[in-house]
């Protein structure tokens, strides 16, 4: 003899088990990027699309994170210009290459380095 659940009970246990396989992954995700301002929106947009993984994997140098960031905001990623200046900050301060100068530069929503523009 088989024992089966009602329609609406297996859907209820379906949804449980969903919310805590995603619910844990993203407290995995977050647990991998270092602690920042700017984390839960890091979070928030790039996850979206990839894990966590593929930006905590890679140690990269400020211009390097700019054009990273430049071609998801092409891409679609839903951020407006001030979401993409505080995640490339994010990303430079606590991703970005050891003793890289630039990483600490203010930058425009585009990413280049403000004095950069201004000699331009």
């Amino acid at each position: 003899m088989r024992f089966s659940a009602p329609p609406s009970q297996a859907a209820f246990f379906g949804a449980i088990a969903l919310s805590l396989l995603f619910g844990s992954a993203a407290s995995a995700q977050e647990a991998q990027l270092p602690q920042g301002p700017a984390k839960a929106l890091v979070i928030e947009a790039c996850t979206q699309c990839h894990a966590v993984s593929i930006i905590t994997d890679q140690k990269r140098t400020a211009e390097d994170w700019s054009d990273i960031l430049n071609r998801m905001v092409d891409l679609g990623a839903p951020i407006n210009s001030q979401q993409q200046a505080e995640i490339l900050t994010y990303l430079k301060t606590t991703l970005g290459m050891k003793g890289d100068q630039t990483a600490l530069a203010p930058t425009s929503p585009k990413g280049t380095p403000r004095s950069v523009q201004a000699r331009q």
